[in-house]
């Protein structure tokens, strides 16, 4: 059962030496086409053993005593010849993009027992895979040109932060972007983090990058815990972009001192992977005396009159200093309230803080707004103030079968009779003026006509 046990310690133990790591790869073809790709590769992964993860066709010599030799790709190279490939002048020149330039790496696939140790003036060992490196092969001769330069960010991270905005209660943080940068803050500031990410795999435009997070952790700021919050993205196809939104309030007692932020962002896709981390530092900056409201709240904030109502407050320090001997003042004189009460407070005492809940009965006031004026009086002064509004509800409700509104309508009725008889008749004729006027001329002239023959 021991020798179980011990088994079961060491595999634990050995996962995090195998977790897996992105490497981006770019193999340049005579043609001039290049086929380019990120593949999630173990930790310390031997060259042979990572390039047969590709999409393309691979055909390989060996193993002898340098190893694996690549012979051919998708077709292209040369033939297999004992432990080795035909030699014609061209071969499979093997890379890797160091400080953004191709060299040519002096030690195989995977020749000897140990990983090279990254010297290009060294030959001991053979290549081993980090996340993040960028290794590439193309088929050539020594001296013909080297691949076009990819860096790892545009192969193997199909997701990009396109723009980040930081705020901090409501103003902008000039210092912070999407590369990081400072933050500048208080206890009890609200920061808020709009992101702004795009899919911008140019490589593959048929990539879709699903399951996007982002999570943001401010380390160590809520006495020695974490503070996050995260939301959730919907997929990207290529070239599409959203912008969502992260809000995390800072706890009121914080002692001065600089914090880490660091926001996560994870995608994948059917091979990739994603996930990028941008670190910002946080300051927190305390006035010397801070009294601050942490709960100032009405039972309910609409009554009516005759009733009772409940105000709930709390008092946070969030400055530097102890404040002794504080004062606090409620007042409003139609409402009948006038409370006073004196306290002290530490700074940094996260559980030293001033709770108050005061009842009181609202008279028989007219409807409106009434504000409650909270002071405080320490060796600063604070005014804060509250608002109350009364509603009328002693006004019966009007329904459909109440004798009233059958007069009201009555009423409506009766006097829009009137004026819609004026309205028709005005309609009439104006419409029929002229054929009424034509009607009465040919009366006339027949009766003339009549009258003229009568008498002849």
């Amino acid at each position: 059962m021991k020798y179980r046990q011990i088994l079961i310690l060491l595999t634990l133990l050995t996962i995090p030496f195998i977790s897996a790591g992105n490497v981006g790869v770019v193999i340049d073809f005579p043609d001039g086409s290049t086929h380019i790709q990120c593949i999630n590769s173990n930790i310390n992964e031997n060259g042979y053993d990572l390039l047969n993860k590709i999409s393309l066709n691979t055909v390989w010599a060996g193993p002898g005593s340098f190893g694996h030799q690549l012979c051919q790709v998708n077709g292209i190279g040369d033939t297999v010849s004992g432990t080795g490939c035909s030699f014609s002048g061209k071969y499979w020149r093997f890379l890797s993009l160091i400080n953004n330039k191709w060299e040519y790496l002096p030690v195989g696939f995977d020749a000897g027992n140990t990983c090279w140790n990254n010297n290009l003036a060294s030959f001991d060992g053979h290549y081993c895979s980090e996340e993040g490196d960028v290794i590439g092969i193309s088929y050539g001769e020594f001296s013909d040109p080297r691949p076009s330069i990819h860096n790892f960010e545009d192969i193997c991270n199909p997701l990009t932060i396109t723009e980040v905005k930081v705020y901090v209660d409501g103003s902008k943080e000039s210092n912070a972007d999407e590369d990081g940068g400072d933050i500048d803050a208080k206890p009890g500031d609200e920061l808020e983090f709009r992101i702004t990410l795009e899919n911008t795999y140019e490589f593959d435009e048929d990539i879709e990058i699903e399951n996007i997070e982002v999570e943001i952790t401010i380390i160590d700021v809520d006495d020695g815990s974490d503070l996050d919050d995260n939301v959730n993205f919907k997929d990207l196809e290529f070239e599409e972009d959203e912008k969502e939104t992260i809000s995390i309030t800072l706890p009121l007692v914080l002692e001065d001192d600089d914090y880490i932020i660091e926001l996560k962002v994870t995608g994948e896709t059917d091979n990739i992977e994603q996930e990028t981390i941008i670190n910002y530092d946080l300051s927190i900056d305390k006035e010397k005396h801070d009294l601050k409201f942490s709960k100032l709240v009405l039972d309910t904030e609409e009554s009516c009159p005759n009733t009772n109502n409940l105000l709930s407050l709390e008092v946070s320090n969030t400055g530097e200093k102890d404040e002794p001997d504080t004062r606090i003042t409620i007042k409003n004189q139609d409402l009948n309230i006038d409370f006073n009460d004196r306290f002290d407070i530490d700074e940094g005492d996260a559980d030293d803080t001033y709770k108050k809940e005061i009842p009181f009965q609202i008279p028989n006031l007219l409807p409106g707004d009434y504000k409650i004026n909270i002071n405080l009086d320490y060796s600063e002064i604070s005014r804060k103030d509250i608002t109350l509004t009364i509603k009328d509800c002693n006004q019966a409700p009007i329904t459909g079968n109440t004798i009233s509104e059958n007069k009201i309508t009555t009423t409506k009725i009766t006097q829009a009779t009137p004026n819609n008889q004026v309205f028709q008749t005005q309609t009439f004729l104006q419409n029929y003026a002229i054929p009424i006027l034509l009607a009465i001329f040919l009366f006339f002239l027949i009766v003339a006509i009549v009258y003229i023959i009568s008498i002849l």
